[in-house]
């Protein structure tokens, strides 16, 4: 994949429901501002992002702004992330921020949320954190 590939078709979203209830079901999240990130590994060797902004966040024109800067911050930071997450961005209310805020609070959650699935696999292979080992 090109580094340089700045699109932001349909292999980079998320978009059944299906999809996004199983990556909140597995219950790994992070959080940055007013951005609330789960993530799950997928097996695509690159990022995947869905937003879901409540009515809370504001009227119609604001939700959607803040969907767009996120998705901004997304198509131009995601070649500085680790891959092979799909990512559920939750967004809590505040006011909208910058299109480098939002990649900065996205920066530090799949970071973090990164090292978290690291540490699951790591256990998970590690016989001596088995309780039958």
């Amino acid at each position: 994949m090109d580094p340089r590939d700045r699109s932001f078709g349909t292999r980079w979203r998320i978009r059944s429901r299906r999809d996004f209830a199983a990556i909140h079901a597995a219950r790994v999240r992070s959080e940055s501002g007013p951005l609330l990130v789960y993530g799950l590994p997928n097996d695509l060797g690159h990022l995947r992002i869905g937003i879901s902004v409540g009515r809370r966040v504001g009227n119609a024109v604001v939700r959607n702004r803040v969907k767009r800067r996120i998705r901004e911050a997304f198509r131009i930071h995601r070649s500085e992330w680790p891959t092979g997450y799909d990512l559920l961005v939750v967004v809590r209310p505040h006011e909208p921020d910058s299109v480098s805020a939002y990649a900065d609070d996205l920066g530090h959650t799949i970071g973090r949320l990164d090292r978290s699935w690291r540490r699951r696999r790591a256990d998970h292979d590690d016989p001596r954190a088995s309780p039958h080992g």
